[in-house]
């Protein structure tokens, strides 16, 4: 079955010259968790509670990263 759960395709550089990797440390702890977990299983645990219909969400993977930030970092979304 198809689902409206979005997926994150990379995009390269469009009108800056600003690049985040160039600018994170190759040992900072996030780096490390990118190379060390894979996030895919998200996907399967998620696809249940996305319709067949509407429009394409956030990638389900993108929303985790950002709350695992959140906790890892003490941010607020």
């Amino acid at each position: 079955m198809i689902t409206m759960m979005g997926y994150k395709q990379p995009q390269g550089k469009l009108f800056y010259q600003f690049s985040l990797d160039e600018r994170v440390p190759l040992n900072h702890f996030l780096r490390k968790v990118v190379k060390t977990v894979d996030f895919s299983f998200i996907y399967s645990l998620t696809r249940p509670f996305y319709s067949h219909t509407g429009t394409l969400s956030v990638d389900p993977v993108v929303v985790f990263k950002m709350a695992l930030l959140s906790q890892c970092f003490g941010a607020i979304l």
